[in-house]
């Protein structure tokens, strides 16, 4: 009888070890991968309206250098959709910054300190009579 649980036991743990490897490696891989945001840079006009996307991340946080110049449809997300309010004489630039916040303890330490990781995508707005040739 016991080396039928011996077995089982054996068999439990020749299962669960891979999968809990598995899932906390998906966290330091996370950890360790730049975030990126997707498109990191474009040109709008008064009114119209860019999807940005992050990658590489956990939780996501967006925010504006200007919140007069633009906004967006929500602050927190994978995805966002920012859209201008601006319509400059001469072309401006709105940074939008996306954060992520994540417990790093990959490195053998005993420290769960948060680590934030950042990305930025650049959007330059244009006067709504200029046309893109023209840039």
């Amino acid at each position: 009888m016991q080396c039928k649980s011996i077995g089982l036991w054996l068999g439990c743990v020749a299962v669960l070890a891979p999968l809990a490897f598995l899932l906390t490696g998906c966290e330091v891989d996370s950890a360790s991968r730049k975030i990126e945001i997707h498109p990191d840079s474009a040109t709008i006009k008064y009114g119209q309206a860019l999807t940005l996307s992050a990658l590489n991340g956990y939780i996501y946080d967006w925010s504006l250098s200007d919140n007069t110049m633009g906004t967006l449809n929500t602050r927190q997300g994978q995805q966002v959709i920012y859209t201008s309010l601006t319509d400059p004489a001469t072309p401006v630039l709105q940074t939008i910054t996306v954060t992520s916040t994540f417990s790093d303890h990959y490195d053998g330490s005993s420290s769960n300190a948060p680590v934030v990781h950042s990305a930025e995508a650049y959007i330059t707005h244009i006067n709504s009579s200029n046309s893109p040739s023209t840039l």
